[in-house]
């Protein structure tokens, strides 16, 4: 990964990377793919009796769609 970080083509990319995540997530389907996706993840909850792995899933999944949020945010700045 060291490497990766240190190529110079990579770094621009990542740099222009929350631009990509305007640009695809502020289109009229990009923001009800972005709201479906708030709905399943970050809107939801599970029961007290949910296995340890449901938990992690979930958390998973609520992680992504907050990267994508915070991407966003970075984009629009």
């Amino acid at each position: 990964m060291n490497d990766l970080l240190e190529d110079k083509d990579f770094k621009k990319e990542l740099e222009v990377m929350p631009i990509y995540f305007v640009k695809t997530f502020n289109t009229d389907c990009g923001k009800k793919v972005l709201e479906y996706l708030v709905s399943i993840t970050l809107n939801r909850y599970l029961s007290p009796t949910s296995s340890d792995a449901e938990l992690r899933f979930l958390e998973g999944e609520r992680y992504l769609v907050s990267f994508i949020k915070n991407m966003i945010r970075k984009g629009k700045k």
